[in-house]
């Protein structure tokens, strides 16, 4: 093994871009947000120590920062969490090169986050400073318009209370029965209360829950899959709700549609938590 060599963890995610663009040019590109939301999101305020800020990418992903530490030109240190349910990670941003070229250095540590999610992850930073690169060679906008897929993940304190029985998932799930089963699927945000017709409910108790979610006027369903999973941490309950691009509704419907739907999501992740925490006695 060479001097100086260090394995990282297994759940630590590193990538690495080069750009012919000096290191001033790509700092303010990735902490002012004018320039971060040509690649990467809309910031609500500027990446500085101390700060508290979220990138939004306008499709109703988003992540909330804890800004830790700011070393001008040198190197950005910041926690995050995706939809402000899912684990903390932290990130650091590392820039070396001079007036010609640049290597942005991305380190992604969170302990405990299992080997699954590591190869998903990598391949997401990398088409994010691949983006990042394109802006600073071309000047024009390279995000992504949105994703097809809402996911998201909140880690439960071990006890006795389980999100995936009949029993409890009531107690997260904006759901209503039609009498013979979960029949709705309710999402309420600013422009109010609003229920879809639940199709092909399938629960195997404490580990996995799937079925559809009927879109008015669509020409198919979106389909969902909650499941749960033992870890160093506790348990992570994990969403995926797809099928957004397919339903043959305009652009900005289906755009309107699946932010509404991960709003509700999100909400329901820091609901299952917070019984999670409240309810650890529970028989």
């Amino acid at each position: 093994m060479p001097d100086g060599y260090l394995k990282l963890p297994d759940d630590w995610v590193r990538v690495m871009v080069s750009v012919p663009a000096p290191v001033d040019e790509v700092w303010e590109a990735v902490t002012d947000p004018r320039r971060v939301a040509q690649w990467f999101g809309h910031l609500s305020a500027p990446m500085t120590t101390g700060a508290s800020t979220r990138v939004d990418f306008g499709d109703g992903d988003f992540f909330d920062i804890e800004v830790d530490h700011v070393e001008p030109r040198d190197r950005l240190l910041f926690r995050w969490s995706f939809l402000g349910v899912g684990p903390e990670c932290q990130v650091g941003w590392t820039l070396t090169g001079g007036a010609e070229a640049t290597t942005l250095t991305v380190d992604d540590s969170c302990p405990g986050r299992p080997g699954s999610e590591v190869a998903q992850l990598k391949a997401g930073w990398l088409d994010f400073v691949g983006r990042l690169a394109r802006y600073l060679e071309t000047g024009r906008p390279s995000r992504y318009d949105w994703r097809q897929e809402i996911d998201g993940s909140v880690v439960l304190p071990n006890g006795s209370w389980h999100p995936l029985r009949e029993e409890t998932v009531v107690d997260w799930l904006p759901i209503a029965t039609d009498g013979a089963g979960p029949g709705w699927f309710f999402v309420v945000d600013e422009e109010g209360p609003r229920r879809f017709t639940l199709r092909d409910w399938q629960l195997d108790r404490e580990q996995t829950l799937d079925f559809a979610v009927e879109i008015p006027g669509a020409r198919t369903v979106t389909v969902c899959q909650v499941r749960t999973d033992p870890g160093e941490r506790g348990r992570t309950l994990s969403v995926s709700h797809q099928g957004w691009h397919r339903l043959g509704l305009s652009d900005l419907q289906e755009r309107t549609l699946r932010h509404r739907f991960a709003a509700t999501w999100t909400a329901a992740l820091a609901l299952a938590e917070e019984c999670a925490r409240t309810r650890q006695e529970l028989p």
